[in-house]
């Protein structure tokens, strides 16, 4: 995989599980199937959305193996092998190389803070190296280990690491330096300024809602592109308010966006995060926004 094929949507999916929190197969090949015939131009799998902290090592591998079988190369594949440290890292990122993942997506380590930049450099640069595959940096604020700019432009000549998901409003040099790269791709994942990102350059956008709400987010891509301000952003506005009721202002995020699916046919609403089950009202007003914006 090259840096030039991470542009337009790419989705973070979330991850179909059963009620033993194994993974889904047929709620996974459903998604998978869905997603790229309303357009999607690739999947991320085992983000955030897809709740990977909480997936077992033996599934993580399954459902790799499942989503890679299903896409066919139709789309790129970049696979999260996130985990607290090298060693772990390093048996994450073999065994999702061996079930066929094409790229790996790589969080600072979280746990302990990092004392020192460089300590970030060194583990990216070490791990880029000898993966094998490339390598995409995921700035990701719940490691409380956020990535500086300048260590992101310093990996960003790393010939190995091909791109990153992160908020471009956080590191506008880099949105400036390696905006228009043709060997590294900048991917935004903050769901409230998607119009503003593509209006500035981004290659890609990482929308967390996209699994459910892949025709608003392809939609606006393509009209933010375009130039389209005036449409884009009131694409951005409806987003916006699909996310609120299916998050539930952040209370029910994954089992709210499992619900919405399963509404959908496409999965069940098994989670395997600790959120409090959805209530009457938060699941009558996910059915409403399914059917206020024709959903389907």
């Amino acid at each position: 995989m090259k840096a030039d094929q991470l542009k337009g949507v790419i989705c973070p999916m979330v991850t179909p599980l059963d009620e033993r929190q194994n993974i889904d197969e047929a709620g996974t090949r459903r998604l998978v199937r869905r997603l790229i015939a309303k357009g999607v131009n690739g999947l991320f799998i085992l983000g955030t959305m897809g709740e990977f902290p909480m997936i077992v090592g033996e599934e993580k591998k399954r459902l790799v193996e499942i989503v890679t079988d299903e896409v066919k190369g139709a789309v790129p594949v970049l696979v999260n092998v996130s985990e607290q440290g090298p060693r772990l890292t390093e048996r994450t990122m073999r065994a999702a190389i061996d079930a066929g993942a094409e790229a790996i997506v790589l969080t600072p380590p979280y746990y302990y803070n990092t004392r020192d930049k460089r300590e970030l450099f060194n583990y990216y640069a070490s791990l880029s190296r000898n993966a094998g595959v490339p390598l995409v940096i995921y700035d990701a604020v719940y490691t409380n280990n956020l990535i500086p700019t300048d260590i992101l432009l310093e990996l960003g000549a790393e010939s190995n690491i091909i791109g990153v998901k992160c908020n471009v409003f956080n590191h506008t040099p880099l949105l400036r330096e390696l905006g228009a790269s043709d060997s590294f791709a900048v991917l935004h994942g903050d769901e409230t300024t998607l119009d503003l990102a593509v209006r500035n350059g981004v290659d890609g956008i990482v929308p967390g809602i996209s699994s459910l709400g892949i025709d608003h987010c392809v939609k606006l891509f393509r009209a933010a592109q375009a130039g389209d301000t005036a449409e884009a952003r009131r694409l951005q506005k409806e987003l916006l308010h699909i996310q609120r009721m299916v998050y539930g202002g952040g209370k029910h995020w994954g089992n709210g966006h499992k619900y919405a699916l399963k509404q959908l046919g496409v999965c069940d609403d098994h989670i395997a995060t600790t959120l409090l089950p959805l209530t009457e009202d938060g699941k009558a007003g996910i059915r409403q926004v399914l059917e206020e914006y024709h959903i389907s």
